[in-house]
């Protein structure tokens, strides 16, 4: 790749709230990111082993699962990707649970996330130690 041209990164987010991905969507320029959506825990699993990915943004309310459950199946595939916990609680115990399980970063669903995706997911990938 030559130095002018930029890496897309890719981005498996797993949210059931299709109005949100839509929204994180938004703030995503498309020329640097591929937003692959997940609605359930059993999509993304499937996702993770057909597709490689430079990061997951995962929420903690899914219909088949959650988030934590999630994390409990995705830790033993040793994906060296890192992951971002997202959830609409500001719950230290829950955010606790989440790093635990293999999470870099815990991030409380407000308008403001939106607006700093882009730069937790970039500071994600250059800095977070993989598990």
């Amino acid at each position: 790749m030559a130095d002018d041209e930029k890496k897309v990164v890719r981005v498996l987010m797993v949210d059931d709230n299709k109005e949100h991905v839509n929204l994180c969507a938004e703030y995503l320029p498309k020329d640097e990111f591929h937003l692959d959506p997940a609605y359930t825990a059993m999509e993304a699993l499937a996702k993770i082993k057909e597709s490689a990915y430079d990061i997951i943004v995962l929420d903690y309310a899914l219909p088949d699962m959650n988030g934590i459950d999630l994390l409990k199946k995705i830790k033993p595939l040793k994906l060296n990707v890192p992951m971002i916990f997202v959830s609409a609680y500001d719950d230290p115990d829950l955010s606790f649970e989440a790093m635990r399980e293999g999470a870099c970063d815990y991030v409380v669903k407000t308008f403001q996330y939106y607006e700093s995706l882009k730069e937790r997911i970039l500071e994600n990938i250059e800095s977070c130690p993989v598990r």
